[in-house]
C-alpha cells in the first residue's frame, strides 16, 4: 500500500473518532486530551483522575502502533495495524464520551 494512502487513511480515522465525540466543535480546545479516552475506557471509575503520566503511557501507544503501521510493508499486516488503530481510537471516543458526559 502506498504511504499516500496510508496517510490519508490514518488522518481520516482520527478525524472521525474526533468528530464522534463533539460535532459542536465546543470541546475542541480539549482536543489534546483525546489519548486520555482510552484510560477512561478502560479504568472508568478513576476517569477523572488521569494524570500526565497516563496521558504519556496513553499518547505512547498511539505512537508505537503508527510506527508499525507506517512501518508495515504487507498489504495484510497494514490492514491489521489499521484495524487496531481503529480499535483503539473507538475505545477512546467511548471514553471521551463517558469523560464528557459524567457531568
Amino acid at each position: 500500500m502506498k504511504t499516500r494512502y496510508k496517510i490519508i487513511s490514518y488522518v481520516l480515522a482520527w478525524l472521525v473518532a474526533l468528530f464522534s465525540v463533539d460535532f459542536s466543535f465546543g470541546l475542541w480546545a480539549l482536543a489534546w486530551m483525546f489519548p486520555l479516552g482510552l484510560y477512561a475506557f478502560f479504568f472508568p471509575e478513576h476517569r477523572q483522575q488521569a494524570g500526565w503520566t497516563v496521558m504519556i503511557v496513553s499518547v505512547a501507544i498511539y505512537v508505537v502502533q503508527a510506527v508499525f503501521y507506517f512501518r508495515a510493508r504487507s498489504l495484510r499486516a497494514t490492514i491489521l495495524w489499521f484495524a487496531l488503530l481503529v480499535v483503539l481510537l473507538t475505545c477512546t471516543a467511548s471514553g471521551c464520551h463517558q469523560m464528557v458526559h459524567a457531568h
